[in-house]
């Protein structure tokens, strides 16, 4: 078997309006497709999947709540994303840090999603 790429990434959340509001208004990710129990968004090529535990379909064993950990890479400073993110009162976990990427540094910051999944946004720096 050759794996490609990844297609989708499916985390558990218990409040899709909360979950819309953080993807899309405050990570500027487009909305893909939305139901009761889930919505899509587009992430660079790949689609993420915020859905609820009871949603209807393929599920984890256990779907929890709040247990993902997600990496995206930005485009914008790392001074930038700060300010963007105060504007929106999102709380720094940690950061800014230094994270190694497979071919070059990066910085970063970490937050939580309103389901407290764990973001690390990077701001990608040359070597």
């Amino acid at each position: 078997m050759r794996i490609k790429d990844v297609d989708q990434v499916v985390i558990t959340v218990d409040d899709l309006e909360a979950t819309r509001g953080f993807y899309h208004e405050v990570l500027d990710l487009p909305i893909l497709a939305e139901t009761e129990q889930k919505l899509l968004f587009q992430l660079g090529k790949q689609t993420l999947v915020c859905q609820l535990p009871t949603a209807e379909g393929a599920q984890p064993a256990q779907p929890t709540v709040g247990a993902a950990t997600i990496s995206l890479l930005a485009k914008d400073s790392l001074a930038t994303i700060e300010a963007h993110l105060a504007n929106y009162f999102i709380k720094i976990v940690a950061g800014p840090l230094d994270r190694q990427l497979t071919t070059n540094q990066a910085h970063s910051l970490l937050i939580n999603d309103p389901a407290g999944n764990l973001i690390e946004i990077k701001e990608a720096q040359s070597n």
